[in-house]
């Protein structure tokens, strides 16, 4: 098996970090090692798969391929799955008692610290050219006119809040 298409990181970079969990000779995981290959590798697309929802929901193509964007999501999943990996060996900050678990399960963790990273850092992503089709003010409009065309006065107007405008320009 392999990563999805829409994946981002590689089982080498998760190796790289959490490697004294794979074999003993090079540091790999294999079919005998906890995790398996094959569970990195899901763990990869899993975390991959929350984190391009959240893309999704602001607005991204996915997956983001932008070269500056995608190595900061690919940094964002490695380190999960890394936690991930430490999980399934009884350490790291999703175990009992660590640190992470006062917000409840290892999912609600990632789900979290994804939401904010995208949300966090949405702009950026866009500012460095990743595709983004829609923006949140999408579908938000206003009604000038009422059904028999008269012009609609809005409810609260600046006047009625003490703000007066004021053209700098004519001074």
């Amino acid at each position: 098996m392999a990563i999805g298409a829409n994946s981002y990181g590689s089982v080498a970079e998760v190796e790289a970090l959490a490697g004294h969990y794979a074999t003993a000779t090079g540091n790999t995981f294999d079919a005998t090692t906890t995790p398996t290959l094959a569970q990195v590798e899901k763990f990869i697309d899993r975390v991959s798969g929350i984190v391009n929802v959240l893309l999704a929901e602001e607005g991204f193509s996915i997956p983001v391929t932008q070269a500056d964007a995608k190595l900061m999501l690919d940094d964002f999943v490695v380190m999960q799955v890394t936690h991930l990996v430490e999980f399934a060996n009884g350490a790291g900050p999703f175990v009992a008692g660590g640190e992470e678990m006062r917000y409840g399960t290892p999912t609600r963790v990632l789900m979290r610290d994804a939401e904010l990273f995208i949300q966090d850092h949405a702009s950026g992503i866009e500012a460095l050219g990743a595709t983004r089709t829609r923006h949140m003010t999408d579908g938000l409009e206003c009604r000038t006119e009422d059904d028999a065309g008269d012009t609609i006065e809005p409810v609260f107007q600046r006047k009625m809040m003490g703000n007066v405008v004021i053209d700098w320009d004519e001074e």
